[in-house]
């Protein structure tokens, strides 16, 4: 049977897979940063990742996830991923909160659980908030809301993942309606105050 890496090495892996999503780079003190721990311990830890196959750091002490580093991170990915489907429509977990309790339970969650799970829920494409399964995309038609135009009408596709760590942000988006499927008017863009009005 597979050997399933370490809480802790997962944790980094998920990171390093949204960064990598999202295009940005990652160094040590990207990972001490979003992790909130030391440098030391993000440098051994990245040892550790490096003997087991997972990462590769370059010359510009860039951290690269290796294939093998990539496929685990999309298993977590979507082990969590289904796990806020399931807190959130089948438990009625709020929407602001499934995403710290998916955290816990994505990493005890086997193989043969996550394959009942995902043949109960219909095999979601994405998760409560929009972030699509791996594998899969946003559509090719979606923009960041700072991108849209005065008068413009826009649906929301996805929240930020790095918002969802914050329950009171996600509490506030919640309340003012900005969750996926939800549709807005721009009203009035700032770009002195770096803001943007929309319709409730």
């Amino acid at each position: 049977m597979e050997e399933r890496p370490s809480q802790v090495i997962e944790e980094y892996l998920l990171v390093l897979y949204k960064l990598h999503r999202n295009g940005e780079k990652a160094k040590a003190v990207t990972l001490a940063n979003k992790l909130e721990t030391s440098a030391p311990t993000v440098h051994a830890t990245v040892g550790r990742m490096q003997r087991d196959g997972l990462i590769k750091v370059n010359r510009a002490k860039e951290i690269l996830m290796t294939q093998l580093g990539i496929e685990m991170a999309e298993s977590i990915a979507y082990r969590h991923n289904l796990a806020e489907d399931f807190l959130c429509n089948t438990l009625g977990i709020p929407w602001d909160e499934v995403h710290k309790h998916a955290h816990q339970l994505e990493h005890a969650m086997t193989p043969l659980v996550v394959e009942k799970l995902a043949e109960f829920l219909g095999k979601p494409e994405f998760c409560p908030h929009g972030t699509p399964m791996p594998g899969l995309s946003l559509p090719g038609d979606s923009f960041t809301l700072d991108q849209a135009e005065t008068g413009a009408q826009v649906e929301v596709a996805m929240i930020g993942e790095d918002l969802e760590d914050s329950v009171e942000l996600m509490r506030v988006l919640q309340e003012q309606h900005m969750m996926p499927g939800q549709k807005h008017t721009i009203l009035e863009r700032s770009e002195v105050m770096k803001s943007i009005t929309l319709d409730n």
